[in-house]
């Protein structure tokens, strides 16, 4: 006889496959995002070490020389374009930070997810066991009975059997 969840075995195999890929693409977002936020943070490092030597190239190209409003201007909008660019590397640096979180609860909920699917799908495992089993001593059961039948000799452990000894 087929085993009669059969088809729910089969629905729980293929929600543990597809939990079980769903948990391997998070894990591979999530370490994309952790390169992307070292890659950020490595940029913002160089640039930190390297911020003060370019102002101060800045300042010695004007320090001590006779210059315009407009070298001094120039010189200005220099600096400050080097704070902006400190400040959106900063940001694009926070962005990554918040994005690697984001891909850590995904990671998380798809961890969960497959956690389910797999107890899911050995519950099922276990009971389609339990009813091979059990199948099994009744296929043996009627099998004695049949032999039974044919032979006219009765099985061990019938009632019978036990009333012949007195």
């Amino acid at each position: 006889m087929a085993y009669a969840l059969q088809s729910m075995l089969k629905i729980r195999g293929m929600r543990e496959d597809r939990a079980q890929t769903e948990l391997a693409g998070a894990r591979i977002a999530r370490a994309k995002a952790e390169r992307e936020l070292e890659e950020k943070t490595a940029v913002r490092e160089k640039f930190e070490e390297t911020k003060e030597e370019r102002r101060d190239r800045i300042f010695d190209a004007v320090i001590g020389r006779v210059v315009s409003m407009d070298d001094l201007d120039q010189a200005r909008a220099a600096v400050s374009r080097i704070d902006e660019e400190g400040m959106l590397l900063l940001e694009a640096e926070h962005k990554a930070e918040h994005l690697l979180q984001k891909r850590d609860e995904e990671t998380e909920a798809a961890r969960v997810k497959f956690s389910v699917a797999s107890k899911n799908k050995a519950k099922i495992d276990q009971h389609r066991l339990a009813w091979e089993e059990e199948d099994r001593k009744m296929q043996e059961m009627m099998e004695d009975a049949e032999m039974e039948e044919f032979t006219g000799k009765k099985v061990m452990g019938t009632s019978e059997d036990d009333d012949s000894l007195d």
